[in-house]
């Protein structure tokens, strides 16, 4: 693990908080810089559409991260203007890719 200096303030929410109150959370001045949500159009693709989630094409690019993530865990990161998963820009990494 690479030590960085970032201060991480790590605030544990359940499914269903972040489910209810994620476009709230996100479209205010305490948005928080990094978060965990659900994959799929009615949760990441809804707040992706309205412009609640940061694109990240750029880092994606930068990093290389379209060449290590592929196919359908790749699809989980990306949103189209719709919000629908699986094509589009990437608003997110999975998980499932995280070693």
């Amino acid at each position: 693990m690479c030590e960085t200096g970032v201060k991480v303030e790590f605030e544990k929410k359940a499914f269903e908080q972040i489910r209810q109150n994620a476009s709230q959370v996100l479209n205010s001045d305490d948005a928080p810089d990094v978060t965990e949500c659900n994959k799929g159009n009615a949760t990441s693709g809804l707040l992706a559409s309205q412009g609640l989630l940061t694109n990240l094409n750029d880092y994606v690019s930068e990093y290389g991260w379209d060449k290590i993530i592929t196919g359908s865990l790749a699809d989980t990161g990306k949103y189209d203007e719709q919000g629908m998963m699986g094509s589009g820009d990437w608003y997110g990494i999975t998980t499932g890719a995280v070693k």
